[in-house]
């Protein structure tokens, strides 16, 4: 399904881009999945690599373009200005799925250019319009032609006028806001008041002792003087951020009066022309059943009864194999680890799994039968592209987690909440915007925060993905 122009064009940009990142993290990922695969020797591991296929972001089917981004531009004619072509879609040429993403994208420039090409198009009107006063006075033109041109050139300098005199008031508005000014002063006044009533508590609570005081001083800073700190710091700075240099192992804090975006200016003709995204299943026809399957058409009947043979096919389909699940109950409070098994297939996973994912399991028992379950059986069968065990996600996982106050995360497993809170916060934002969210219901999918995590784990605790 399309949407045509009911998408906001940020908010479409800003799909377009998440998703070319969650690509390149899931590549990434995956890449570094076989450069810490201790099995695999390093022509093992080239030869795995080669294999790499991009995946679609929507489908998640591997082909040799994954996902298609491009960006195409568009020079102005004589019809349309300039403009750029955002488009996405699934890298499954023959059979794609639903993914289209198309913007239509205006050309930006500085607010301060386009007044001064204003400017350069108003002088050269008034330069005709004294052109043709010279060229009255010496009779080169009639009075009729210099009138007619000055009337036709004054309604074209009324119309730049007007334009430049609404980009000068956005340029004002901006650089040099009285409005702006007047708040900041009334906000800096007003957190001079609030800082000496915390004095006052302060001393007040030296002078008598009582802890109230102190009370009263952390309310007033929690709830007026810091609400108005980052007002004015949002009325004296519109951008605030930090850089980290990894170079020099420093952070450095940008602030800026106004932002380069904040002196862009585009044409209200961008638009999204087409966004469709989460996954939508193509209706499969069902399968047939039986053991035998005859097919046959209106065409055999009448052959039949003209005497002939009719067209039918007989396939036979050989009885799915029915493998056997190997399963096990833990014996909790025996074993070197306090932990025993009776079949020695777990005994032998158990061996060798990490001490840290050991510990991690015995105060999850449900977690460690289901991953132990998984595990061995997968060991055993090998299905079909089988990559080694993989980490599975606890039973009582918190996804997303939940912030606590301290400004830590909290998943539920303490594993997992070591594993994120170690992460850099702009890794840990990146991190949580791995969901796909249904365009109608605005449900969250958090799928692929689940993997990204286990992978995370997995690292941490030094778990070889079964290859022991």
């Amino acid at each position: 399904m399309t949407h045509e122009n009911t998408t906001d064009v940020k908010d479409a940009l800003n799909e377009y881009f998440r998703l070319k990142q969650q690509l390149a993290i899931e590549y990434k990922l995956i890449k570094r999945k076989i450069l810490n695969n201790t099995t695999l020797s390093k022509r093992e591991k080239r030869a795995e690599f080669l294999k790499l296929k991009p995946s679609c972001v929507n489908c998640k089917r591997r082909t040799k373009l994954g996902t298609v981004f491009s960006i195409v531009f568009h020079p102005a004619d004589d019809k349309t200005s300039a403009y750029r072509i955002f488009k996405c879609s699934c890298g499954d040429l023959a059979n794609p799925c639903n993914l289209n993403i198309e913007i239509h994208l205006d050309e930006v420039e500085p607010v301060d250019k386009v007044m001064n090409d204003i400017r350069n198009d108003i002088n050269e009107v008034k330069n005709e319009i004294i052109n043709d006063k010279n060229k009255l006075l010496f009779g080169l033109i009639t009075t009729e032609s210099a009138i007619e041109n000055f009337e036709s050139n004054k309604t074209f300098i009324t119309g730049l006028t007007s334009l430049y005199e609404s980009y000068l008031d956005k340029w004002n508005n901006l650089i040099d806001n009285e409005e702006k000014k007047i708040e900041l002063e009334e906000s800096l006044v007003q957190s001079y008041l609030y800082i000496n009533q915390i004095k006052d508590c302060i001393k007040m609570m030296n002078e008598k002792g009582d802890t109230q005081y102190a009370v009263d001083a952390a309310n007033i800073y929690h709830k007026t003087l810091d609400p108005l700190l980052k007002k004015i710091r949002q009325l004296k700075y519109s951008q605030n951020y930090v850089y980290n240099d990894d170079n020099q192992n420093v952070c450095k804090l940008i602030q800026q009066k106004y932002g380069i975006t904040d002196l862009l200016m585009t044409g209200i003709t961008s638009r999204v022309v087409a966004y469709d995204v989460g996954f939508k299943p193509k209706q499969l026809e069902p399968k047939k059943k039986g053991l035998f399957v005859v097919e046959s058409d209106e065409e055999g009947e009448e052959q039949e009864k003209r005497g002939l043979e009719g067209k039918i096919s007989i396939q036979i389909k050989p009885p799915e194999e029915q493998k056997k699940i190997l399963e096990d109950e833990p014996i909790i409070g025996k074993g070197e680890d306090g932990i025993e098994w009776n079949e020695p297939e777990y005994k032998d996973l158990w061996s060798r799994l990490p001490p840290k994912l050991k510990n991690a399991f015995k105060l999850n028992i449900d977690w460690m039968k289901e991953f132990m379950v998984k595990c061995v059986n997968e060991r055993i069968n090998k299905p079909p592209g089988w990559n080694g065990c993989e980490l599975i996600i606890p039973p009582n996982i918190i996804i997303p987690p939940r912030k606590m106050e301290n400004g830590q995360y909290d998943f539920g497993v303490s594993l997992y909440n070591e594993a994120f809170n170690k992460l850099p916060s702009s890794l840990q934002s990146t991190y949580l915007t791995f969901y796909k969210e249904d365009p109608t219901t605005k449900e969250k999918n958090y799928k692929m925060l689940e993997n990204a995590m286990n992978e995370l784990v997995q690292k941490e605790v030094g778990f070889n993905k079964g290859f022991f």
